[in-house]
């Protein structure tokens, strides 16, 4: 599993309003900046009128993300032992 590079999320917030929904989330302006040490990331989101962007930098492979790691690969084995088998 790669953990380290970068990854965009394309953020719209828009379409809720057109369905039915418990709540209605919208941002006229966001903008967030995260230095996620724990984790070994650093994140960026803007959202300009309900449209906008998270990208995230993942410059460290830290030991809690080994954990995470270690733990969902044991799930994965417990929940379908077959796929694992050609690791």
């Amino acid at each position: 599993m790669a953990y380290r590079g970068v990854f965009i999320e394309w953020i719209e917030e828009w379409s809720q309003f057109f369905d039915y929904c418990n709540w209605y989330t919208f941002h006229p302006v966001k903008i967030e900046i995260e230095d996620e040490r724990n984790m070994g990331g650093l994140e960026a989101t803007i959202i300009l009128l309900g449209l906008g962007f998270r990208i995230r930098w993942n410059y460290e492979e830290t030991e809690q993300v080994r954990d995470i790691v270690r733990q969902v690969e044991d799930i994965k084995r417990d929940l379908d032992p077959a796929a694992t088998q050609g690791d």
